[in-house]
């Protein structure tokens, strides 16, 4: 059955301050890796550099077809492909052949 119209009241609270605190604590701005001062993002390495993010998404599904995983980060160059070490070699010989 219902509880009563106070303990209602008092759920609906709980979750409205719930949401409340969640919001609070991880906002609603996209975070991600952000680059050093030489550019760096961890342990990616950048494999290839294009002008635009459709030239990237090109690769990216070049790469894909080669079972290469990649992602792809707006840089000051330009758009990134981006590569965990044991990948980007692989990538590198993938986007080299025709």
């Amino acid at each position: 059955m219902v509880g009563s119209i106070g303990e209602i009241i008092v759920a609906i609270a709980l979750v409205i301050l719930l949401a409340g605190v969640l919001r609070w604590t991880f906002g609603s701005e996209p975070r991600g890796a952000l680059p050093d001062e030489t550019g760096d993002l961890g342990l990616l390495e950048t494999v290839a550099v294009v002008p635009t993010r459709e030239a990237a998404d090109v690769l990216v599904a070049k790469l894909a077809r080669e079972r290469v995983r990649v992602t792809v980060s707006r840089g000051v160059e330009g758009w990134r492909l981006l590569a965990f070490p044991g990948d980007a070699d692989d990538a590198r010989v993938a986007l080299r052949a025709p």
